[in-house]
């Protein structure tokens, strides 16, 4: 019997793989009667081809139909909606399209539609106008009280929900009509970024998906608070970047973190010159924010964290302990400089609120205060301090916001709170439920903001896996609890920290305190790549995810921290020798991220500035693991000639870590150096100058330490040459000597 052969071919259509078995057809027969049957066999191969050939065409035209039929109902929206039903239809942007709005008086829905102009040409080349009147092809933009409205959607037999709320919006997309509907101008605004989504396609194929959306938040306030006082100071242009990038996902909050950055002119010796905010620069800032519907916040400490105020000798009267961090209750001077800054900044920001920090007063009762605390309680103390700036700041008629750390130590005076305030509920721990911290200011009848973050502080990259279950859970028991918003936090706690890289958690947080369920983060990822990128794939998404599941590989806590320890100590040893597998593993998960990134990075057509932020902390990680890598080897080469200083050929293997040609300390400077560039680069991209060369001082430290090595070796290999001796291996900072036998070592 004749063995039959199959193969098989892939054929790919529109990016789906068919696989396509053909086998030859041969007649059942035995090697006797196989030559009778030969010219049979031919007749039917000739007649059967071209049937098989008709198959295959028909399945081809079945998957590209499949294809395009996925394309087309394929929704990536960020935040979900409430409701999206698909309708299958097509709104071709072709040159008959283009926008009206419903009422051409209206500056707010004329800036709303140059922006999503603006947007669609950037990431679809589609170029759009804004005429008057109706045609074959409009967009049509407006409030849902207007009457050419009204008519649309009563046409579409769409009817408003009674719970739709002031930001909520109506989007219906068909054929040749898409109405994008707000009950305010904000939820025309964020009606038009979620249309920005759903267009696919590009130049003269580019097309909005054909869908109807009813649309409003789940929670009034959904807002980032980002640290500009411990070191990064973020460029006027970068702030609109962020607030540009928040709105597109619709948070409408902004709270500036300021401890001295803020250039007051009552009192200017605080503010750093080039590093703190002007007058003028916040008026700017108020303006452009208002046309993205955000609310700017300012947040100027008023009892701990001022120990850049509190270091100079004029104002060292006002603290708790000489030259310390927190202001003094005992002195009135203190309430004099927080009624100078708020004074000022009432004049700045417009907005409803003020955020008056009070968080991580650790000295309080331990200096001035020590008497008073001692008869009342330090609870007391701070409670009193706590009324006094809210009686203070009373006449602005603003709701005040102080974080809620310290009431939670004195749970029992947490009714003593003024109702009116709002409470910055914070922690950053991951957890499945956070009802305990959420409870003692519900049941005290206080509004509150619950405050995950998205820990990128003292990390290489986000701690993506911890932050994401964070957000996720602590927004969802908020909106549980009634909460009234979320304040997503960025600190930057290490001075370093790039903004650039935190932008998953800050639209995980959006999404969180927008929808009204807890987030899928499975579909938030497939729709991520989509809504943030405009790339139609996953490479993005696992990136981040590989970068921001480093710490649970590696099982450190900051990245930062364990980059910047000297290698040349017995902890650092220890950790190389008894991670190695785990450093092996994380340098093949991040080299695998900065491929992905340096094959893909042209795919991203929206938020490309997050890919040399990426490609930036994937190197950084991998030369965590060459230290580690390093540091192992030549303490490990190192110890096997002291053990042995009688055979010159190991003792002499020593010379590739001080040789001027190949030299492995040299290299690990050298990556250093390119890495120091490479963060200069990324910091201009963002911030000021200001404190830059504080941390690129970081790096000129630690260059030295590997140069220095190298010398030290240099001598100590001269030395043995004249002596046959080496310096101890403990004393030379190359760790404890070996438990074991050193494990053979894996080919190079």
């Amino acid at each position: 019997m004749q063995t039959r052969k199959s193969t098989i071919q892939i054929v790919t259509l529109n990016s789906i793989q068919i696989s396509v078995i053909t086998r030859p057809v041969f007649p059942t027969c035995d090697f006797k009667t196989a030559s009778t049957t030969s010219s049979a066999m031919s007749n039917t191969l000739t007649r059967t081809q071209p049937w098989r050939l008709t198959v295959l065409l028909q399945m081809l035209v079945f998957f590209s139909v499949l294809a395009n039929a996925q394309e087309s109902t394929r929704l990536s929206v960020i935040p979900q909606p409430r409701e999206m039903i698909s309708s299958g239809t097509k709104f071709s942007l072709d040159r008959n399209a283009h926008i009206t709005l419903s009422d051409q008086k209206s500056a707010d829905d004329q800036f709303a539609a140059n922006d999503f102009i603006d947007d669609a040409k950037q990431t679809a080349n589609v170029t759009l106008k804004v005429s008057r009147g109706r045609g074959r092809k409009t967009i049509l933009i407006g409030l849902l009280s207007l009457p050419s409205i009204e008519a649309a959607l009563k046409n579409a037999s769409i009817s408003l929900p009674a719970s739709l709320n002031e930001e909520g919006y109506i989007l219906n997309v068909s054929a040749d009509l898409v109405v994008v509907a707000g009950a305010s101008p904000a939820g025309v605004f964020y009606g038009l970024q979620t249309l920005k989504q759903l267009i696919r396609g590009d130049g003269p194929d580019a097309y909005i998906q054909g869908v109807k959306i009813i649309d409003w938040p789940a929670m009034r306030w959904r807002g980032v608070s980002d640290d500009i006082s411990r070191g990064p100071v973020p460029t006027v242009a970068y702030i609109k970047r962020q607030l540009r990038t928040f709105a597109a996902y619709k948070l409408n909050m902004h709270s500036f973190y300021m401890e001295h950055t803020f250039s007051s002119k009552s009192h200017p010796l605080i503010g750093p010159e080039g590093g703190s905010l002007t007058a003028d620069e916040i008026r700017e800032l108020v303006a452009y924010a208002k046309s993205y519907h955000i609310e700017l916040v300012p947040e100027q400490q008023t009892f701990g964290h001022l120990h850049k105020a509190l270091k100079y000798e004029k104002y060292s009267s006002l603290a708790e302990t000489p030259y310390g961090d927190v202001l003094s209750p005992q002195q009135e001077g203190t309430y004099k400089l927080i009624a100078d800054w708020y004074r000022e900044l009432n004049e700045l920001f417009p907005g409803k609120f003020f955020h008056i920090g009070e968080d991580e007063t650790f000295e309080l009762g331990e200096g001035q205060s020590r008497e008073a605390a001692r008869l009342k309680g330090v609870g007391a103390v701070y409670f009193e301090h706590l009324n006094r700036v809210r009686d203070l700041l009373k006449n602005y008629d603003r709701k005040l916001i102080f974080w809620g750390d310290i009431a939670l130590n004195d749970s029992d005076l947490i009714g003593n709170i003024p109702k009116e305030m709002i409470v910055a509920n914070w922690d950053y721990g991951a957890k499945d439920d956070y009802t305990n911290r959420i409870k003692p200011f519900k049941d005290a009848g206080l509004e509150q903001l619950v405050c995950p973050g998205v820990w990128g502080w003292n990390q290489i990259f986000p701690n993506i896996d911890a932050s994401s279950k964070n957000i996720i859970n602590f927004v969802r028991d908020g909106q549980a609890a009634g909460a009234v918003g979320m304040l997503n936090t960025s600190w930057d706690d290490d001075g370093e920290s790039l903004f650039e890289m935190t932008w998953y958690g800050i639209v995980l947080g959006a999404a969180a305190s927008w929808q009204s369920q807890a987030v899928d983060q499975k579909k938030f990822d497939s729709d991520f790549e989509w809504a943030f990128f405009r790339n139609d794939g996953d490479q993005f998404v696992s990136v981040i995810h590989a970068l921001g599941s480093v710490n649970t590989i590696a099982g450190f806590g900051t990245s930062d921290d364990a980059f910047w320890r000297d290698p040349f100590t017995t902890a650092f040893q220890n950790t190389a020798r008894t991670n190695a597998e785990k450093i092996r593993q994380m340098r093949l998960q991040v080299e695998g991220a900065e491929e992905t990134l340096l094959l893909n990075r042209q795919r991203a057509r929206r938020n490309s500035s997050m890919i040399p932020a990426m490609l930036f902390a994937a190197k950084r990680f991998d030369h965590l693991g060459r230290r580690w890598e390093t540091a192992e080897k030549l303490s490990r080469e190192y110890w096997d000639a002291y053990l042995n200083l009688g055979d010159r050929t190991k003792t002499r293997r020593l010379r590739r870590y001080a040789s001027p040609i190949y030299n492995q300390l040299r290299e690990m400077a050298e990556e250093l150096s390119e890495l120091k560039g490479e963060y200069r680069e990324q910091w201009l991209a963002e911030n000021r100058p200001y404190w830059l060369e504080s941390v690129l001082a970081r790096y000129d430290q630690a260059i030295a330490i590997w140069l220095a090595k190298s010398r030290a070796i240099e001598e100590a290999m001269r030395t043995y040459e004249a002596t046959s001796t080496l310096p101890n291996p403990e004393e030379f900072g190359l760790g404890s000597r070996f438990p074991t036998a050193p494990p053979a070592q894996r080919a190079q």
